[in-house]
């Protein structure tokens, strides 16, 4: 089954933990610090392929890397842990499916998009070495990696995208031009999917371009009726559009139609280089196509007169198609704005006389890390919070030595550096 849009759930592996350990080594205080790192966990990257051509091959919801390895004694670091790549059909779009924003646009083939990183792995005792702390009984956990919803959308990448009502033959036009097996039935029914398909127009070694067969549209598609609002996005990939019309079925009207439906979905499509397919030409009299041929005329579209069924007019149709194609470029979509960084400082604030408690994401998660006997640690912890800015901060709110300070669930007193 087709799908073109999808949400899944990545998650990137854990780092492995850094090994508090000891060397068993004579005249060696406590043996000598020989923890290893952690390894880092894998990150989850989304990779297009031109051979994937529906979001219904992702067959899970959920995607999650490996974790890292933990350390181990002995100065050996634990192994990184596997990335994940998910292959996804060229012209996926990446959302957040939380915040909404635009992570990324894969429209080349083999392009990758880094989705959810992996955890740091954590630093063993070895590091944490100094000339008054020569055997350190603390080390870091790993980092969790990151977890985040995706809202997956796709939009078919293709030169020329075939627009029309249902059963105006846009399957059947697909075919005749094309390698493309859609299926096609006798009954006024839309395709459930678009097909894709190759027209080559000269001798063997002549040019080429890419046909969508979008599902039909119907009135009021643009307020959701029918299917058309689902498949109205693929439209917006393509250089060039061809409204395919039923010679036999009002052909003027169906136009005028399938031009509002467009333009209450996008304005700006209306004035993608289009042409006008008058299909089914075998069912009138050259006289009767002659005059809705002039009638669509003054639409201000050239108008060509085909006939899937007998290939009447299908050779001057892709030579036009293949003119427009090569003088359009590709449509600009709305590119990524940068996302902006927000620096998380730190706030002090007092909760009863002598007691305060310092708030501070980054430096809360960097001690949710730390392992073993942190009693050892304090020296280590005066240095990062010199670096962090909570001295800076704890100074400036009047905090005295001997105050209680709590941080991430933690309580300290305060000794002024």
């Amino acid at each position: 089954m087709f799908r073109d849009v999808l949400t899944i759930t990545v998650v990137a592996g854990r780092g492995g933990d850094g090994a508090i350990s000891f060397r068993r080594e004579k005249f060696v205080p406590k043996g000598g610090p020989d923890g290893g790192d952690g390894g880092r966990g894998g990150s989850v990257y989304l990779r297009a392929r031109g051979s994937v051509d529906s979001l219904s091959e992702l067959s899970k919801r959920t995607y999650k890397a490996e974790d890292g390895e933990h350390g181990k004694g002995s100065g050996q670091h634990g192994r990184a842990g596997q990335d994940l790549y998910i292959e996804v059909p060229r012209g996926t779009r990446v959302f957040d499916a939380d915040t909404g924003e635009l992570l990324g646009d894969l429209t080349e083939e083999g392009q990758v998009l880094l989705v959810a990183k992996g955890g740091e792995g954590g630093r063993g005792n070895m590091h944490f070495v100094t000339p008054t702390r020569q055997a350190p009984r603390f080390a870091e956990a790993g980092e969790e990696g990151e977890r985040r919803r995706l809202r997956l959308e796709l939009m078919l990448i293709a030169d020329v995208g075939l627009v029309g009502y249902p059963n105006a033959g846009k399957s059947s036009l697909l075919a005749a031009t094309t390698r493309a097996h859609p299926k096609i039935a006798p009954y006024p029914f839309t395709t459930l999917s678009p097909h894709l398909g190759v027209v080559e127009v000269g001798e063997e070694e002549g040019e080429r371009f890419t046909l969508a067969d979008i599902p039909g549209i119907i009135e009021g598609a643009s307020q959701g009726k029918g299917l058309g609002l689902e498949f109205l996005r693929h439209i917006a990939r393509t250089r060039v559009l061809l409204y395919v019309l039923d010679a036999a079925e009002e052909p003027l009207k169906t136009f005028r139609t399938l031009r509002k439906e467009i333009e209450a979905y996008d304005p700006a499509l209306l004035r993608r280089p289009s042409l006008i397919a008058l299909n089914k030409v075998d069912l009138l009299t050259p006289k009767e196509v002659e005059e809705r041929v002039a009638e669509l005329a003054q639409e201000g579209l050239p108008v060509l007169p085909v006939s899937a069924l007998t290939g009447e007019g299908l050779a001057a149709l892709k030579e036009a198609l293949l003119s427009l194609v090569k003088a359009t470029p590709a449509p600009e979509l709305p590119r990524l704005a940068p996302r902006a960084l927000v620096e998380a400082g730190v706030e002090v604030v007092p909760l009863e006389e002598g007691v305060y408690e310092v708030r501070s994401p980054a430096l809360e998660r960097y001690l949710s890390r730390l392992k073993g006997d942190l009693s050892e640690a304090a020296g280590y912890l005066q240095e990062v919070f010199r670096r962090q800015g909570v001295e800076a901060a704890l100074k400036a709110k009047g905090v005295r030595a001997g105050d209680v300070v709590r941080i991430a669930g933690r309580e300290f007193e305060y000794i002024p550096g």
